[in-house]
């Protein structure tokens, strides 16, 4: 059994953070100064700005503290069923070179954009692999990739296919050890933004702490459920929901195995599961009163 890194035993704070939306400077419908303080508004500690196939860059207002890392969007490469890839990179130092022309740039292997970013300095997750069309097959054969979008505001809203749980559990089950981050995903066109994101645990915020978190798992992923502490001693998991509660906590393993723990009249604040032994990993899943959800990253993977 690999242990993974439970950012809850970490030093440091819970930091807000936005990881994938867009701007006018590619397909989105404001203009990065009104999408930096639209999210500096609203209380969130860190923003990427990734828009397509480019890096934006943008400043923050005087008076903000609110960070903003660079990010991009590149879709390339060709999936098993003939679709591109749409990947996310967090904290490169400089664009990557791909080609402008959309043919060509699909044309490069997936793998070929996933190291050109990391090469950039860059964490790589991918985007809505529901809505992209992946298979596990697609997922598995990349290497160096952080994780993936477990949930995608912008894709749920427009075709009902932002949630990649299931593209997770296979790839968890094969033993890809991968995270799985919330992003809105927004282009300020559908009410998609701010309903959902991603809570980084760090001892500061920096530039390479966020990117250092990314790439680590120090963070779980939420689109309005608040989880106050998750502990794991090897064998047993235990779960602490912050206020109002949650309708449902969920111990999410491979194949048949985990557990569902239901609320029966008041919202649960705590649940516990001990390992049968069996289990390849186990991540956690809260589903919230109002259906608002939180996953933590896989606390075990078997290699």
């Amino acid at each position: 059994m690999a242990r993974s890194l439970n950012p809850f035993t970490l030093p440091g704070q819970w930091y807000r953070g936005m990881f994938h939306c867009h701007t006018t400077n590619s397909d989105g419908a404001r203009s990065v100064e009104d999408a930096v303080r639209w999210y500096a508004d609203r209380g969130y500690d860190v923003l990427a700005i990734t828009d397509h196939n480019q890096l934006t860059q943008a400043a923050l207002a005087a008076g903000s503290r609110m960070l903003v890392v660079p990010g991009t969007e590149v879709d390339a490469g060709r999936s098993r069923l003939g679709e591109p890839y749409h990947l996310v990179g967090i904290g490169l130092a400089e664009m990557i070179d791909v080609p402008r022309e959309v043919a060509a740039r699909h044309g490069l292997p997936a793998q070929t954009v996933v190291d050109r970013l990391r090469r950039a300095g860059a964490v790589v997750f991918v985007a809505h692999p529901y809505w992209s069309g992946l298979v596990v097959d697609d997922l598995v054969a990349l290497d160096g990739i952080a994780g993936l979008e477990v949930y995608n505001t912008n894709t749920e809203v427009d075709v009902a296919k932002g949630d990649g749980s299931v593209h997770w559990d296979d790839c968890l089950s094969a033993r890809k050890p991968l995270y799985g981050v919330a992003n809105d995903d927004t282009h300020w066109r559908m009410g998609d933004a701010g309903r959902a994101w991603t809570m980084l645990r760090a001892d500061g915020l920096s530039g390479a702490s966020v990117t250092a978190a990314l790439a680590s798992g120090a963070f779980y992923a939420s689109t309005g459920a608040a989880l106050e502490d998750v502990a794991f001693d090897g064998e047993t998991v235990a779960v602490r929901v912050a206020e109002p509660g949650a309708a449902e906590i969920r111990f999410v393993c491979d194949r048949r195995w985990g557990r569902r723990v239901a609320a029966d009249g008041a919202p649960l604040r705590e649940a516990a599961f001990a390992l049968r032994g069996p289990e390849r990993y186990l991540r956690v899943q809260v589903v919230g009163p109002a259906g608002e959800r939180a996953w933590t990253n896989p606390l075990f993977v078997e290699r």
